[in-house]
């Protein structure tokens, strides 16, 4: 096996592969990092051959600076990176590759090196042999985040997976007249998700309106927007990412507060839901409730997913240290 960087040239064969790959999403696909300027970040991601030249893994990454300490990380452009591997990559492949990466991170006096896995969820079939090879070469889990997932293949027909509450909040928005409709109005939709983020957690969107834009015209179907809408005006939503042909992902959840008490959101959800099942999505996800690496929990938004009938996966973060090891 041998380890080479990526070049814009093999940007084909690399989108290609992690289409096919066994634990890809389009995160991992270079069409989705490159929203990003050219010069945000220094990329150094790697792709893995086998002895006749075969494609069997690929790395995305790019060198990050904390304390005066080089990282390899993977990516900072997405919510996780990790190792995409072939539909034929085996155990002893797993333990050469990553053995070679910390050999070549190593040479290239890197500091560190840390892997934000692709959460199991995303999995098309057990990948946890590099999760093995990982800690058998002396990597460690430095943060582990809780994110919350439903598993549409299990509840079955009507709201019986939601609680009591949410049930009746979901009544109350049917009862206001409230009602859901996919849209592709982002600009609307960008205001409400400005402000809430803005008066909430003095933030912005990871995405501005312009690069949503762009990344609607890569993938088209493979973003959307539900939106709930109160006499003909929208009063919240989620924007939905179809990572891969079995997670739904909840990317950016708002709705405006002056509507608050007519529950948008309950009903968003679950017509949501309805629509996941009748694609044949596996899980439905509402990506992490914990802040600060995982040290922080948000306990009102993990009560809030969990009366859907959501419950834990883990978005785990490994990480070697050359600087222990010199």
């Amino acid at each position: 096996m041998i380890l080479t960087a990526f070049s814009g040239q093999n940007q084909a064969c690399w989108d290609g592969f992690v289409r096919s790959s066994r634990n890809g999403t389009l995160m991992q696909e270079r069409k989705f990092l490159n929203y990003h300027p050219p010069g945000r970040f220094a990329d150094c991601s790697l792709m893995a051959r086998d002895s006749r030249g075969g494609l069997t893994a690929v790395i995305p990454a790019a060198a990050k600076y904390e304390e005066n300490k080089k990282i390899f990380y993977s990516h900072p452009g997405a919510s996780h990176g990790g190792i995409v591997v072939g539909n034929q990559f085996r155990t002893a492949q797993a333990l050469t590759l990553v053995s070679l990466l910390i050999e070549q991170c190593g040479e290239k006096r890197f500091d560190a090196i840390e892997l934000k896995m692709i959460p199991r969820i995303y999995h098309r079939w057990p990948t946890d042999e590099i999760d093995f090879a990982l800690r058998q070469n002396g990597f460690s889990a430095v943060s582990t985040e809780l994110a919350t997932a439903l598993p549409l293949k299990e509840i079955g027909s009507g709201p019986r997976y939601m609680a009591p509450s949410a049930v009746r909040s979901l009544r109350r928005a049917e009862k206001s007249e409230v009602y859901v409709e996919e849209s592709a109005d982002y600009e609307a939709y960008w205001a409400i998700l400005t402000a809430n983020l803005r008066q909430r957690h003095n933030s912005r969107p990871t995405h501005s309106l312009t690069e949503i834009d762009h990344l609607i015209e890569e993938y088209p179907g493979e973003i959307k927007l539900f939106a709930a809408f109160h006499r003909g005006e929208m009063v919240g939503g989620v924007t939905v990412f179809l990572l891969n042909n079995r997670v739904v992902n909840c990317f950016y959840i708002a709705h405006d507060d002056r509507y608050q008490g007519l529950r948008p959101l309950n009903l968003v959800f679950f017509r949501l839901v309805n629509w996941a099942v009748e694609k044949g999505y596996h899980y439905l996800d509402w990506g992490i409730s914990t802040e600060n690496r995982g040290r922080v929990v948000n306990y009102g938004l993990f009560r809030f997913k969990e009366t859907f009938g959501g419950r834990g996966v883990l978005r785990e973060t490994y990480r070697y240290n050359f600087y222990k090891q010199r």
